[in-house]
C-alpha cells in the first residue's frame, strides 16, 4: 500500500475513532441527566466525590484538581451550598481561610453518585472481557498522553 493511501485509511479510522468516542460521552451524559434530580453536572460531581474523598478544601486547590477557573468553582460551590450540600466554613487556623465541606446531606448524594455511576459502568462495559477491558485501559492512557506531552508528532 502506497503511503498516501495509508494515511488516508489512518484519518479515516482516526475519524471513526472520534465520532465514536463523541457517541459513547454523550450517552454518557444522556444516562446521567436521566437521574439527575438537581440539575448537577459533571463538574457539581466531581467536586462533591473530590470533598467527600479529601474533606473540606479551599477553593483554589479544588480549581487546580478539577481543572477549572477560581469563578468556575464560585459558580459550582455555591450552587451546591443553595442546594444544602456544601458548606463555607472559616479555617479555625487561620481565619482568613475559607474552606468548603460536605454537608450530611451532600454525603448522601455522593452515594447516590456512586451507586449511579456503578450501574453506568456495569451497563457500559457489559459484554466485555477482562482482557478487552485491560486492552481498553491501555489505549486510554495512550490517548491520555499523547494530548498531555507536547512532543508528540502526528504519525498519519
Amino acid at each position: 500500500m502506497a503511503l498516501e493511501e495509508c494515511r488516508k485509511d489512518n484519518r479515516a479510522l482516526m475519524q471513526q475513532l472520534d465520532e465514536t468516542f463523541r457517541e459513547v460521552r454523550k450517552l454518557i451524559l444522556s444516562e446521567w441527566n436521566k437521574q439527575n434530580l438537581y440539575g448537577l453536572g459533571f463538574s457539581h460531581g466531581r467536586m462533591l466525590v473530590m470533598l467527600h474523598e479529601q474533606g473540606p478544601q479551599m477553593p483554589s486547590v479544588l480549581a487546580e484538581c478539577l481543572n477549572m477557573s477560581g469563578g468556575g468553582v464560585t459558580g459550582i460551590a455555591d450552587r451546591l451550598i443553595e442546594l444544602g450540600f456544601v458548606s463555607r466554613e472559616r479555617s479555625e487556623r487561620d481565619r482568613r481561610m475559607v474552606l468548603l465541606q460536605l454537608t450530611a446531606e451532600g454525603e448522601s448524594i455522593v452515594e447516590q453518585i456512586h451507586a449511579r455511576r456503578e450501574a453506568l459502568m456495569l451497563k457500559m462495559f457489559q459484554g466485555m472481557t477482562p482482557m478487552e477491558m485491560e486492552k481498553a485501559i491501555q489505549l486510554f492512557l495512550l490517548m491520555k498522553h499523547n494530548l498531555e506531552s507536547t512532543d508528540v508528532q502526528p504519525e498519519y
